[in-house]
Order: structure tokens, then C-alpha cells, then sequence
């Protein structure tokens, strides 16, 4: 896979992040304002002088994401480690390249639909929220769902919004963000009929790469359907 793919994979997720808020502390780092609580170096901006920075700009209770691609990041994983960091969450960085895939149909009970005001926004904030189980800010969700090439969606079965799903589109991919599906319904198949249905979307929208970052728990679903993986994303913060 290529340096450009892996890139775009994390342009796509920190863009997002910029669009629901965010400022740079100093130079190549960003903090979001509120949540996603985030704290992040961009792609371009990888180098040793920036990158120990960090250890003093990190604000409590943030998440630091190391893109470990195409650099070596073990000193400066063992220098925030020894000044009282801890890894709170590990993903791996993965695309289903989509030129030439078969095309996918939806043969399920699934429906996709976009909350179209602010209470539908909290509505889905709420959903996400126990899925995922963390609050989510639902002013940023009604504000990002309005933004051009954002869809916020959640799928419906039976009536009853039961999964929620972020798709933004930047150059050539499509990211897939905050996939999550309600307690009650965990296990009963709805993630990878979610996923089938954002997958036959980006294949609509003529994208060429669909990227995300996986958890450990939803990494084998992706494999399944074809994703490839491309590199591990550590997140640290004060311990």
C-alpha cells in the first residue's frame, strides 16, 4: 500500500477533527476544542523537535494519536511513556481499495437516513453515545452534519435508529468514522450490514479508496470484507 493512501487514510480522520473544532498549540500541533478531545501532530509534521513537544503540550485527558507509518516512533513512545503517559486506545489504519470490487446490494432490512435538525443531532449523539460508551457532544454533531461533504447517518431497522455511521469525503477516499451499533442490537449482524451499505455509497460516489481506523474488536469484520491493513495508531495520554 502506498506512503500517498496511508496519508490521505489520516488527512481524511484529522480534517474532520479540524471541522468539528479544533486550534494548533504550536507549530504541526492541533488540539480539538472539546471533544473529540484529540491532540495531534499531522501527517507532514512528524519530525523529532515537534514530536517531543508533545510530552509538555498534551492537555489531561486528551488523546495523543501516533501515527506509527513510515517513521520510527519508539523513542518517542518511550519518552511519553516515562513521563507518565499511558496507551489508551490502539487502532489499526485500513482501506478497501474500490476500483474494480464488485458492487454491493442492499439485501437487508437496513436503512440508512440523516438526522435533519438539532434534536435529531442529539438524538444520534445519544445513540453513538452508549454504543461506543463515552458522551458525545451533540452541538459539534448538528455543526459537522451541516458541513459540505460530511454525512452523519444512522441505520434504521424496523423503524428504530439501532446504528450510527460518519462518512467524509476528501480527494480520492472516503472515511468512515464512528461506526457504532446500539447494546441491544450488538451481535445480530447490523455493523457489517451497515458497513456493506457505506461500502455500496462510496462505490456511488465514485470513490476510490474506502478508510478507517479500526478497533481491535472490529478489525475482523473489516478483514472479511476485504480491507487491507496499513499501519498501527497508538493514542496515549497522562496517565
Amino acid at each position: 500500500m502506498s506512503v500517498s493512501i496511508d496519508k490521505a487514510n489520516i488527512d481524511n480522520l484529522t480534517s474532520l477533527w479540524r471541522l468539528m473544532g479544533a486550534t494548533q498549540i504550536t507549530d504541526g500541533l492541533q488540539q480539538s476544542i472539546g471533544w473529540p478531545r484529540r491532540c495531534w501532530l499531522d501527517w507532514d509534521n512528524r519530525n523529532d523537535s515537534v514530536q517531543f513537544s508533545l510530552v509538555d503540550r498534551v492537555p489531561e485527558g486528551y488523546l495523543c494519536p501516533i501515527w506509527a507509518a513510515g517513521v520510527e516512533t519508539a523513542e518517542l513512545e518511550e519518552g511519553l511513556l516515562a513521563a507518565g503517559f499511558e496507551m489508551g486506545l490502539q487502532q489499526r489504519a485500513m482501506v478497501l481499495p474500490l476500483l474494480g470490487a464488485e458492487r454491493i446490494a442492499n439485501t437487508g432490512r437496513l436503512q440508512l437516513s440523516t438526522p435533519g435538525n438539532a434534536d435529531e443531532a442529539a438524538a444520534w449523539s445519544e445513540l453513538c453515545g452508549r454504543a461506543f460508551g463515552y458522551q458525545i457532544d451533540a452541538e459539534i454533531i448538528d455543526r459537522v452534519r451541516q458541513q459540505p461533504d460530511v454525512e452523519v447517518l444512522w441505520g434504521v431497522r424496523d423503524g428504530v435508529p439501532v446504528a450510527t455511521a460518519i462518512v467524509y469525503h476528501t480527494g480520492s477516499i472516503l472515511g468512515v468514522h464512528q461506526v457504532g451499533v446500539s447494546p441491544e442490537q450488538q451481535g445480530r449482524g447490523v455493523a457489517r450490514e451497515l458497513m456493506q451499505m457505506l461500502v455500496a455509497r462510496a462505490q456511488a460516489r465514485k470513490a476510490r479508496y474506502l478508510c478507517l481506523q479500526a478497533s481491535a474488536a472490529g478489525e475482523p469484520l473489516y478483514l472479511r470484507m476485504g480491507f487491507q491493513p496499513q499501519f498501527t495508531i497508538r493514542s496515549y495520554r497522562r496517565a
